[in-house]
């Protein structure tokens, strides 16, 4: 299968349906674009959320207050979703090589859907925390 790859960072609320987000529902486009915070697309295809942190945050809240922009130590991803089968796996393998940071981890809700996708694509499973899964992801 051809995949077209057009990955972009989001900068207006217009070019992503945040409504569209199966994991996060409730935080706004303002909120994931804040304090250390982006959106990237693969348009109409794949979206991820991202965050700058200092420390891996275990809940959302965490993530709330640990996101800065003022450093690399990590990136989190806090949700992914696609409208095509195989571009949520594709936007993280974009992703990743273009973001400077020193590590590569997710807010996974704990679900064995989460689960099966992030170990399947190359993952590995860091913790199993109270409300999460952290999976890394490595370069």
């Amino acid at each position: 299968m051809e995949y077209r790859v057009e990955l972009k960072t989001v900068t207006s609320p217009d070019e992503v349906r945040i409504e569209d987000d199966p994991v996060r529902k409730g935080y706004s486009y303002d909120f994931r674009m804040s304090d250390g915070r982006k959106i990237f697309t693969i348009p109409e295809k794949a979206v991820v959320c991202v965050a700058q942190t200092t420390r891996i945050p275990t809940t959302m809240d965490e993530l709330k207050e640990l996101s800065t922009p003022k450093t690399n130590e990590f990136s989190i991803f806090y949700t992914v979703w696609s409208y095509e089968k195989g571009y949520g796996r594709l936007i993280l393998n974009y992703l990743l090589p273009l973001l400077n940071t020193n590590r590569y981890v997710t807010l996974s809700p704990k679900t064995e859907m989460a689960k099966r996708f992030h170990l399947r694509n190359g993952a590995k499973m860091i913790a199993d925390n109270d409300e999460s899964y952290n999976f890394e992801y490595y370069k």
